[in-house]
C-alpha cells in the first residue's frame, strides 16, 4: 500500500500549498523546472554521421507524398477532391487589427500588404495564389512548408517559398528539449556531394503538421488511407481496357467458315499458308462490312454469331462502384462529390455537406497562422507598429453566412441578457462576442432584453401604433355610381 499512501500524503501537500491555513505557510507551489518525459522516437531515429545528430524519421510519409502529388495530376477521383477542397477552403480572408490601431495605420497596413502581395511568389496571382498552393500542400502532403525569405535590406519580405514537406527532418535538441527543423539536401535540390542536412532558420521557416498523434512534428496526409483504394481502382481499369481492345465494348462476332480443301501439288505448308490467308482476308471484309452496318457471306459457307459480352459483365460496374466508394472514404469524402450515384436524401446531402465545410476549418486555422505570422513579420521589418494581427478566413457559401450571421445574432442576444442581469460586465460581454475590449464602457444607448435599444423599439412602436390607429379609421365605402361603373365594364 506504499503507492497509497505516497498519493494521499501528496494531496495532503498540495492541499496545504493551495489552501494555507493561518499558520503562515508559504503559498508559493514548488514545481520542478524543465521536462521530466523524453520524446518515444524508438527505431524511427537515425543520426547523421557528418555531425553526429539525431534526426527523427518520416519513415514511408516521406515517400509516398511525391505519389499522392503525381496522382492528384492523373487520377480524376484524387484531382476532383484536391480541386474541390482548394476552391471550398479559400474563400478569401481579412486582417483584423488589434482596437489600439488608428483607422488609417489599419489602412495603410493593408494597402502596404496589397502591394507587396505583387512581389510574392513566382507564376501566381498575388496572394490568392499563394494560398491556393499553401492549400493543395496540405491537402497531399499534410503539412504546410513555407519559408518567409526576408530581403537583403531587412525592409520586408522579398519572396515565399513552398519547400516540399518530404525533403524536412526534425532533430532532437537534448539541451533545449524540441525539435528543429532540417531540410535534406541531394541531387534534387543541386548538391552533389551526397546527402546531408542543413538547418532551417526558424524566425522566416514555417511547418504546420496536419493530423498525427504523437511528439513528432511531421504531419500525415489525409490521402493516404485511400491509396489502396486506388491501386486497385488503377489494376481494375487495365482489365477493363483489356476486355475492350480484345472483344469490344458490346461484344464480338464470330465467323465460321467452310474450310476449302487441299489442292493438287500443294504441299502441307502451302495449303497452311493459303487457310490462314483466306482467314485474314475474311477477318478484313468483316471488319469492314461491320464498319459500313453491311456483312455478305455466300450461304451455309458462312455463319456469322455475334456474342454480348454486356450480360457476362454486368456485376462489373457494381464491383466498380464498391471500390469507388472506397476510394471516397479514402479521400474522406462522400461519393456524391466524386460523381457516384446514391439515393440520398436532400438532407442527407446537406448534412455531409456542412460537415465537411467545418473539416475545412482546420486547415483554413493552419493556412490562417501561417499569414498571421508571415503578415506581421513584413509589417514589422517595414516599421509599423501595432501589438498583434489576426487572419479570419470567409464564409464557404452564401447559406454558410446566413447561418454564421443568424448564430451571431442569437449570441449577441444572449450575451445581452446576461449583461442586462448584471452577470457579466461590458469588459466580458466584449469578450464573449469575439473583441478584446469594448469601444466604451458603457451603451451609447439603453439596451433592452431583445438586444434593441429603446429609441429604436420606440420608433417601432410608433410605426406599429400608427398602423393600428389607421386600420380602426372608417374606410370610405364606394358609391353606387362607381360600383355601377365597374359592373358595366
Amino acid at each position: 500500500m506504499a503507492w497509497y499512501d505516497f498519493f494521499i500524503k501528496r494531496k495532503e501537500e498540495v492541499s496545504r500549498q493551495v489552501n494555507p491555513d493561518a499558520r503562515g505557510i508559504d503559498k508559493k507551489i514548488v514545481t520542478p523546472p524543465g521536462r521530466s518525459s523524453r520524446p518515444t522516437m524508438g527505431i524511427d531515429s537515425f543520426v547523421d554521421l557528418r555531425n553526429g545528430s539525431k534526426f527523427v524519421n518520416p519513415g514511408f510519409i516521406a515517400e509516398v507524398i511525391p505519389v499522392i502529388r503525381k496522382m492528384s495530376w492523373i487520377n480524376p477521383d484524387l484531382g476532383v477532391a484536391v480541386n474541390n477542397m482548394v476552391q471550398l477552403t479559400n474563400t478569401g480572408h481579412k486582417i483584423k487589427f488589434d482596437p489600439g490601431v488608428d483607422p488609417e495605420q489599419v489602412e495603410n497596413m493593408r494597402v502596404h500588404l496589397e502591394q507587396k502581395e505583387l512581389e510574392w511568389g513566382d507564376g501566381v496571382a498575388k496572394m490568392d495564389g499563394l494560398i491556393n498552393k499553401m492549400i493543395t500542400q496540405i491537402w497531399i502532403s499534410g503539412a504546410l512548408s513555407t519559408e518567409w525569405v526576408v530581403a537583403n535590406d531587412l525592409k520586408g519580405i522579398n519572396n515565399i517559398v513552398l519547400v516540399n514537406p518530404e525533403t524536412i527532418r526534425f532533430r532532437w535538441d537534448k539541451k533545449k528539449l524540441r525539435f528543429f527543423p532540417y531540410q535534406r539536401q541531394d541531387s534534387q535540390t543541386g548538391d552533389i556531394l551526397g546527402e546531408k542536412y542543413v538547418k532551417l532558420n526558424t524566425n522566416t521557416y514555417k511547418y504546420f503538421g496536419l493530423n498525427g498523434d504523437t511528439e513528432t512534428p511531421y504531419g500525415i496526409p489525409p490521402y493516404l488511407t485511400a491509396l489502396n483504394a486506388l491501386s486497385t481502382q488503377a489494376d481494375m481499369d487495365k482489365n477493363i481496357r483489356f476486355i475492350m481492345r480484345q472483344i469490344g465494348l458490346l461484344g464480338f462476332i464470330e465467323l465460321l467458315m467452310e474450310k476449302p480443301g487441299q489442292q493438287e501439288g500443294e504441299n502441307d505448308d502451302q495449303y497452311k499458308q493459303r487457310l490462314l490467308r483466306l482467314l485474314s482476308e475474311s477477318k478484313e471484309n468483316v471488319l469492314d462490312g461491320v464498319k459500313d452496318g453491311v456483312v455478305v457471306g455466300y450461304k451455309e459457307d458462312h455463319e456469322f454469331n455475334f456474342h454480348s459480352t454486356t450480360k457476362n459483365l454486368s456485376g462489373v460496374s457494381d464491383l466498380y462502384n464498391q471500390n469507388e466508394v472506397q476510394v471516397a472514404n479514402g479521400l474522406k469524402m462522400a461519393a456524391e462529390f466524386i460523381g457516384i450515384g446514391s439515393r440520398r436524401a436532400e438532407a442527407g446531402i446537406s448534412i455531409v455537406f456542412t460537415k465537411m465545410l467545418s473539416q475545412l476549418q482546420n486547415v483554413q486555422r493552419i493556412v490562417a497562422a501561417n499569414l498571421q505570422y508571415g503578415y506581421a513579420l513584413e509589417l514589422r521589418l517595414a516599421g509599423y507598429k501595432f501589438e498583434h494581427l489576426d487572419i479570419e478566413f470567409k464564409p464557404s457559401t452564401i447559406t454558410d453566412e446566413l447561418k454564421a450571421q443568424q448564430g451571431n445574432e442569437y449570441k449577441i442576444r444572449n450575451v445581452n441578457n446576461k449583461y442586462q442581469m448584471g452577470i457579466i460586465s461590458q469588459e466580458q460581454a466584449a469578450d464573449e462576442l469575439g473583441y478584446d475590449k469594448p469601444d466604451q464602457k458603457e451603451p451609447r444607448a439603453p439596451i433592452n432584453e431583445a438586444g434593441v435599444s429603446k429609441e429604436k423599439r420606440q420608433d417601432q412602436n410608433d410605426k406599429s401604433d400608427k398602423k393600428t390607429r389607421d386600420k380602426s379609421k372608417d374606410q370610405p365605402k364606394p358609391s353606387k355610381q362607381r360600383m355601377f361603373f365597374n359592373s358595366e365594364s
